[in-house]
């Protein structure tokens, strides 16, 4: 029997036949061919089996993105890298994310679908320059692993309120304890090295690339290039007068009042505050007794004076006040169950002033459909986090403001965050999250103030509600003039 019959019998075994194995691949496939060839294989990992490949899928906070599944994965190690990346991933056709923490629960932000992920966590150099005191890090380290670098030189950075996110929140806007103080953490940006669309190395800084400069500075970063180093101002950190106050239902009013006054009247810049709700799926009996309140008070300082004398007034069941260390403050000991806890999450943002009876409205309809919604869920939480005036006053002092242009406060973001059932059916899955849509849209939002990208869901159109959003659309039209990423990766997006 000839060999040639042995070749035949055994193509006869592949789905498609002989014919499959002459077909040209697909793009994504394309790509991480050339990838491999250029970059190497321990920079590019094809094979779905391969422990790296396992853990850098798994690794989302929202737990749905898991699903997808690359063609590839780059680990670049260098800007030159990712610009090989781009350059291999443009001339195959082939779709492609940038992850960097893995944090953003929108699809395909982070996440792609046969198609390359470029995962930065590779990037993760740190410096410090004691004589300017400015920090320059890479965007591979979560905000966790660089509170605890600079706090050995008695300095921390602009950053969120969760050690686990990834730099790229900073990209869009980035709220931190000390926010109210130093302005939002892309205020604090000195000098990006940016990868743009074409695969260039550029430098963005008030001087060098001003306009993409001030773009990356709170209008997101998917839609403008890949940042592969910040240079930030970095912060004097000594010890935080801070903790957790947790409160149960019978408290829901007077806390409620403690929270709003707070935003509406507080004036000390050190004092900061989060403020989160949270429904279990047990049932509340009409009296909100599947609800507990969970506060974050920090202030910077070791002495708060009056700052947070609203809320320890009010009966608590949990009080952790004390002396941290900004490392400890981000890990205070009871755990930010609403963000940390990995599974089917989505977020919806809002935008208030704190001085009208939105606060009110915004926590009735929340708790109006929590009520409606048992087993449709298995978590709920609503964040208050405020925006006092001498955040926008320090916002607009530097480089001009960023590209939100902040107007001035008081007035406060409320993100709603769904956890729903991992089990769900399809249908279950849309109908809950179109019901959860329906009511953060019954309670609007305030005209002329900012949607907060990082809480944003895609189809909010966050940067619609920019002042700015003709100039960023022209910057990205600049950066991006055929179109690469806005129709082979997913981010904020230009009609």
């Amino acid at each position: 029997m000839s060999q040639a019959f042995h070749l035949l019998s055994i193509l006869s075994l592949i789905p498609g036949g002989f014919g499959s194995l002459l077909a040209p691949p697909g793009p994504g496939p394309a790509a991480c061919a050339n990838l491999t060839s250029s970059l190497g294989l321990s920079k590019v990992v094809t094979s779905h089996l391969s422990l790296r490949y396992i853990e850098t899928t798994q690794d989302y906070w929202n737990a749905l993105q898991s699903n997808y599944q690359p063609s590839c994965i780059v680990y670049p190690q260098s800007a030159q890298d990712v610009s090989i990346a781009l350059q291999a991933i443009r001339a195959s056709g082939s779709r492609f994310a940038i992850k960097a923490g893995g944090h953003n629960p929108n699809n395909f932000f982070s996440s792609v679908d046969k198609g390359v992920l470029i995962d930065l966590s590779s990037l993760n150099s740190k410096s410090y320059d004691s004589s300017s005191t400015l920090a320059t890090y890479g965007p591979g380290s979560t905000f966790g692993e660089l509170y605890t670098y600079y706090a050995q030189y008695n300095r921390t950075l602009l950053g969120p309120t969760m050690g686990g996110v990834g730099t790229g929140s900073a990209l869009g806007g980035g709220a931190s304890y000390l926010s109210p103080q130093y302005g939002m953490a892309c205020d604090n940006f000195r000098e990006l090295q940016v990868v743009i669309p074409s695969g260039e190395i550029v430098t963005a800084s008030p001087t060098s690339n001003p306009d993409l400069f001030f773009a990356l500075r709170g209008g997101g970063g998917n839609a403008y290039g890949v940042v592969t180093q910040y240079t930030v101002q970095s912060c004097p950190a000594g010890q935080f007068y801070s903790g957790n106050v947790i409160y149960l239902f019978a408290q829901n009013d007077a806390v409620a009042l403690a929270i709003k006054n707070f935003m509406q009247y507080n004036e000390d810049p050190k004092a900061s505050i989060v403020a989160t709700y949270m429904k279990l799926p047990t049932p509340g009996l009409g009296l909100n007794l599947d609800e507990a309140i969970l506060t974050f008070l920090v202030y910077d300082g070791i002495d708060p004076g009056t700052a947070f004398d609203n809320f320890t007034s009010i009966p608590y069941v949990v009080n952790t006040l004390g002396l941290r260390s900004y490392p400890e403050v981000i890990d205070m000991p009871i755990p930010y169950l609403a963000q940390l806890t990995r599974g089917d999450n989505t977020f919806r943002v809002g935008v208030h002033l704190s001085s009208d009876d939105s606060y009110e409205t915004v926590l009735t309809a929340w708790r109006s459909w929590a009520e409606s919604n048992k087993g449709s869920y298995q978590l709920l939480a609503l964040n208050y986090e405020p925006v006092p005036q001498s955040l926008t006053d320090a916002s607009n002092a530097q480089n001009g403001g960023n590209a939100m242009q902040m107007p001035a406060g008081p007035w406060y973001w409320v993100s709603y965050i769904l956890m729903t059932l991992a089990l769900m059916t399809a249908g279950a899955y849309n109908s809950t999250q179109d019901s959860f849509r329906e009511m953060v849209e019954s309670v609007g939002n305030e005209e002329g103030l900012p949607l907060f990208i990082n809480d944003a869901n895609a189809d909010q159109d966050p940067l619609k509600t920019f002042s700015t959003y003709a100039r960023l659309q022209g910057i990205k039209q600049t950066y991006d003039p055929d179109g690469f990423f806005e129709s082979k990766t997913g981010g904020w997006s230009f009609d």
